[in-house]
């Protein structure tokens, strides 16, 4: 029983005991850098998503980089949007492209098929769609599209990992997919990416270009799991309840910086002059052994989270004034979240807070606004808008439906429902 009246906290990370313990035992095993599991995770990704073959990464914005490297030439436009995180942005900008940022939509926060076909032209040299918050783009308006143009269409799939459209896994739809194996995604190998493609020579370019690097240094893997240890202890509820929660409630409502920006993610927003080296490693058979042994789970934990998002669709869809994503109708949406928007987005949070809720803001930035990328500047309202309305509603699969619950009773009683 929770006697200090705090709630569940806003996330977890898909951390097991083994995700620790396993990175001692290989060190001192000697096998940290040992064995063709990379090889055999690669197998099982592309069985399991229905693909001829798939390539591992050490991250998913470098999968980018290498993808678009081998895709497009110098100088050429990349239709993309400006939603996102700032290092996708600069992936392109590495990769020699130039950035063409869309607008969205609203919505599903998604690419816009209409925006982009205004945008497509004897320059483009790809687009690039993103499937955010676990939700599905329009990604078969947006496919014609590029065939009509023969132009390759590639799907960052970072926070979709798993989800489906038409029956098809996102990230298999269009010519190349990239998803994510971060330690907040649904597979938790302790960063690492993995990019599916139907073209082999392109893989095997990439191939060619990975085997060239180092694999992925253990300290800065150890770095990315004292983080996540950390972040696994102060959210374990028996020390996020009593302690935790207090001090970031604090920070929210009294507005003080430095606690806040212990939350926020992707900060960085610089304009990158040069491939970071830590950037440019493989991904590690370590790695690929805790990946492996996940893999199975995640057609199951995506139906774990549908159900919570289904209970907060179903009691906040009569609340004229949120913005919801969009029914799934055909597809298989991942809701790593269940993303919302509120024009007054730090008015309702305040009040959640007060409420003891523990809820979020999405921390996106619109790209196309930033000083770093003005050279790429595009007015693109509707991202501006929904860059300051998201609201980010916990559907983990740990996070109790009761919570859910009183997170719907707080936010109805929010719009007096």
């Amino acid at each position: 029983m929770n006697i200090f009246g705090a709630p569940h906290p806003r996330s977890r990370i898909y951390t097991k005991p083994k995700s620790y313990w396993s990175f001692w035992s290989d060190l001192l095993l000697g096998r940290f850098n040992k064995g063709n599991d990379v090889q055999k995770f690669e197998r099982a990704l592309a069985e399991k998503f229905g693909v001829p073959e798939a390539v591992c990464v050490s991250m998913t914005r470098v999968g980018i980089y290498l993808v678009l490297k081998n895709l497009i030439k110098p100088g050429q436009n990349v239709i993309m949007s400006p939603y996102t995180v700032a290092d996708v942005v600069n992936m392109v900008v590495l990769a020699s492209g130039v950035p063409v940022f869309t607008d969205i939509e609203q919505r599903s926060c998604n690419l816009n098929p209409a925006e982009v076909a205004k945008l497509i032209d004897k320059n483009t040299g790809a687009v690039i769609a993103t499937h955010l918050h676990g939700v599905g783009a329009r990604i078969y308006e947006i496919l014609a599209l590029c065939r009509q143009h023969n132009i390759p269409l590639i799907e960052d799939a970072a926070q979709s990992f798993g989800g489906k459209a038409k029956g098809k896994r996102l990230g298999t739809i269009g010519d190349v997919g990239i998803y994510s194996l971060g330690m907040y995604k649904n597979i938790n190998s302790w960063y690492g990416g993995a990019v599916v493609a139907k073209d082999s020579a392109l893989l095997n370019k990439l191939r060619a270009e990975l085997a060239q690097y180092d694999f992925q240094s253990p300290i800065f893997i150890l770095k990315k799991m004292l983080k996540g240890l950390a972040t696994d202890l102060l959210t374990y509820p028996l020390i996020f309840q009593p302690l935790t929660y207090w001090l970031f409630r604090y920070g929210f409502l009294h507005d003080i910086g430095w606690i806040n920006r212990q939350v926020e993610i992707e900060l960085d927003l610089e304009l990158k002059k040069e491939m970071p080296a830590n950037y440019l490693r493989r991904y590690t058979p370590f790695q690929a052994r805790l990946a492996l042994s996940q893999l199975n789970q995640i057609d199951a934990d995506i139906e774990l989270r549908a159900k919570k998002a289904a209970l907060y669709r179903k009691e906040l869809s009569g609340i004229s004034e949120l913005v919801l994503p969009p029914e799934e109708n055909d597809s298989k949406y991942i809701y790593p979240v269940f993303a919302v928007q509120y024009q007054d987005r730090k008015k309702l949070l305040k009040w959640l807070m007060r409420q003891k809720r523990d809820v979020t803001a999405q921390h996106l930035k619109n790209c196309a606004d930033l000083e770093s990328f003005s050279a790429f500047y595009r007015d693109c309202p509707v991202a501006r808008k929904t860059a300051n309305e998201v609201i980010l509603l916990p559907t983990y699969t740990r996070y109790p439906d009761s919570e859910i619950k009183k997170n719907i009773e707080v936010i109805r009683a929010f719009f007096g429902r």
